[in-house]
């Protein structure tokens, strides 16, 4: 893994590309994994900045996500539209660029994807939320889909309740399951993404007729019934109608592509489940702290910005409700008396005693207690895990 590495990597892009490389990477990792999101809108803004002006004419954003806010593809790509000329904003895909990454790349002039490079369906799920359903007998909220929704109404059709009373008595029963302000909003961000991607389909240099750009956006958010389908280049083309599809080696950087994903790959370890618990468990620790995960990147010629954040693991431990402390085994220590003169009165011994006597017990005792308490909490069955985020935070390396 070398920064110098990936960066001589982008320079050879540029060469051959006569362009100017942005990378913006979230991490997939199992355990580990991040979406798109707002922040780095005005971060990506900065590695644009950092080029010279007339270089920026022809703009390149190599891209690797699972997908994020839907939001932000429309402000990630009319930022790189106000900076390059007409017709010269492309997106390189080396694998995954799902969801709102394939939102992003309908609105590049050309997606240039390598053999293995994979588009997603634009559809939306609300992860977690406070009107999100639970699960039984717990408190994790489940996700809502656009796909599951409209899955049970197409159901309804398919055994026949087509009468506008039957629908609505369908749709009674489905809010009885998951509460109508989540519905709603599953069905205003579908709107939102479809208009965005729609609207993105619009500002290419060269666009397709406006009944072509409605077909392609009916196929990925409505006739792929799987949020984890993958569009390979060749189904870009041949199913979607993506024309602007490019095959990496026509444009001569498919070896780069693939060499620069693997080095993100490594850096951010996205091929090794973050996995804190077994961890605990395998060396025997009631916590531990992980510093700088690494989570998301955004990489070009000059620049390297990076946004990690700490994680403290810790075993809850399933408490008894009655506890008992056993000291027997404690160990005194000598206390020595100094010799004493002859005819010593006995309350001077008393005074003695009292001078040396408190501050060792209180010494032992202290002791014997903590060791007690740690050799207690650790014999104790695991009855669960907390993680804990904190410190995260974007950096400039």
């Amino acid at each position: 893994m070398s920064q110098d590495n990936r960066k001589n990597l982008i320079r050879n892009i540029e060469q051959k590309r006569g362009s100017k490389v942005i990378t913006y990477v979230t991490s997939d990792r199992d355990g580990l994994s991040v979406n798109i999101a707002g922040d780095v809108v005005s971060i990506l803004h900065e590695h644009i900045l950092a080029i010279e002006p007339r270089e920026r004419e022809k703009l390149d954003l190599f891209i690797y996500s699972r997908g994020g806010d839907s939001d932000v593809p429309w402000s990630i790509v009319s930022m790189f539209r106000e900076y390059c000329k007409e017709g010269s904003f492309s997106v390189l895909i080396p694998y995954r660029a799902h969801s709102a990454a394939t939102v992003i790349s309908l609105g590049a002039d050309e997606i240039v994807m390598t053999r293995k490079a994979e588009l997603g369906p634009i559809d939306i799920t609300i992860q977690s939320g406070p009107y999100n359903p639970t699960e039984k007998d717990s408190i994790q909220r489940l996700p809502v889909s656009v796909e599951d929704v409209n899955g049970y109404f197409s159901l309804l059709e398919k055994i026949g309740c087509t009468r506008p009373e039957e629908t609505m008595k369908g749709f009674e029963q489905l809010t009885q399951q998951v509460h109508p302000l989540v519905l709603g909003t599953v069905s205003r961000l579908f709107q939102q993404t479809e208009l965005v991607a729609l609207r993105l389909l619009g500002t290419r240099a060269n666009p397709f007729p406006e009944e072509k750009n409605r077909e392609i956006l009916r196929r990925l958010s409505s006739e792929i019934f799987s949020h984890r389908h993958t569009i390979s280049r060749t189904e870009a083309t041949r199913q979607l109608g993506l024309t602007q599809v490019v095959n990496s080696e026509d444009a001569g950087i498919d070896t780069e592509l693939w060499e620069l994903y693997k080095e993100y790959r490594e850096l951010f370890l996205l091929e090794e489940p973050f996995r804190p618990e077994e961890y605990l468990v395998s060396n025997n620790l009631d916590e531990y702290t992980y510093n700088a995960l690494n989570l998301a990147c955004i990489e070009s010629a000059t620049r390297f910005d990076i946004c990690q954040k700490d994680v403290k693991a810790r075993r809850i431990r399933q408490v008894p409700p009655q506890l008992t402390l056993n000291l027997g085994n404690l160990h005194l220590p000598t206390v020595n008396i100094p010799t004493l003169p002859p005819g010593i009165a006995p309350q001077d011994i008393a005074r003695i005693v009292e001078q040396l006597v408190p501050p060792v017990v209180k010494s032992i005792l202290t002791q014997a207690s903590e060791e007690a308490a740690r050799q207690f909490l650790s014999s104790l069955p695991t009855a669960g895990f907390e993680l804990v985020d904190f410190n995260a935070r974007w950096k400039t390396e």
